[in-house]
Formats: C-alpha cells, sequence, structure tokens
C-alpha cells in the first residue's frame, strides 16, 4: 500500500509491530516465557510506547485541527491503544504463565497495524495538508531497528 512519505516512520513502525505480532502469534510449548516477556518489554520500552504517543499526541491532534475525531475509527483505534497497554502491563508484571495472553496480544496488535494502515492513515492523508503531515514527521521518533 502507497504511504505518503510523511508517514513512513509510522508504517515503519508498524512493520516491525506485525513481525512481533506474527511471533506472539504463534507462542507454543517450545518457546520460553521469559523470551517472550523480554521481547515485548524489549518491543514497547524501545519502540511501541514511543509509537502511540506519535499517534496520540502527535498525529491525532493534527488531525482533530482539519476533522472531528469523535468517529467510530479513532475511537476503535484508542481503545485498541488502552487494550495493548493493558496487555503489556500484565506481561511486565511477571506473572505470565499463559501463553494465550501472548497469542490475545499478538493478535490485537495485527488487528490493530491493520486499522491504522488501511483506514485511518487513509483518512489522516486526505484530510491533513501535505506541508503539516511533514512537519509532523519531524516529530516522530525513530525506530530501534533501523534509525527510520
Amino acid at each position: 500500500m502507497k504511504r505518503h512519505e510523511a508517514l513512513h516512520p509510522l508504517s515503519h513502525h508498524h512493520h516491525h509491530t506485525l513481525v512481533m505480532a506474527q511471533q506472539l502469534k504463534n507462542a507454543d510449548q517450545k518457546g520460553s516465557i521469559q523470551k517472550m516477556t523480554r521481547d515485548v518489554i524489549d518491543f514497547w520500552k524501545y519502540d511501541g510506547e514511543d509509537h502511540f504517543r506519535d499517534e496520540e499526541e502527535v498525529l491525532l491532534p493534527l488531525f482533530a485541527q482539519y476533522q472531528a475525531v469523535d468517529i467510530p475509527e479513532i475511537r476503535e483505534m484508542l481503545i485498541q491503544h488502552v487494550q495493548i497497554r493493558s496487555y503489556v502491563q500484565e506481561i511486565r508484571g511477571g506473572q505470565c504463565k499463559d501463553r494465550q495472553i501472548f497469542r490475545n496480544l499478538g493478535e490485537l496488535l495485527q488487528k490493530h497495524v491493520r486499522l491504522e494502515e488501511r483506514v485511518i492513515f487513509p483518512m489522516i492523508e486526505q484530510t491533513i495538508p501535505e506541508n503539516y503531515l511533514y512537519q509532523a514527521n519531524g516529530r516522530f521518533h525513530r525506530d530501534s531497528y533501523s534509525g527510520f
């Protein structure tokens, strides 16, 4: 899917999120719960948390200047942010003995990225003037995988 270049950093984060989601969805008896826990904590610490801030503190407030954000798609996006944070906090607590939480988080991450890439970002690209999208880009964090 062709994405406006100002949103490339966020889409790049989404790619890494989908990789993590696939690993979590495939959580089986062979993988170590400790390793999966470390992977989730590192993912969140180095990219996930900042990515959500980019969307909530930079992108959505900018979008709100041009269109009402009290719409079902934005509500769903933000609800998913809360649910993902909840899973991460539960996993961080270190008491996870059931692999199902990792599979649930993987499913939700995949669903979330699809919502943003297929619905939210196209709305944003159509609504926000290009020069303001470029200005927002300068405020996005760079991911830990590539620095993009």
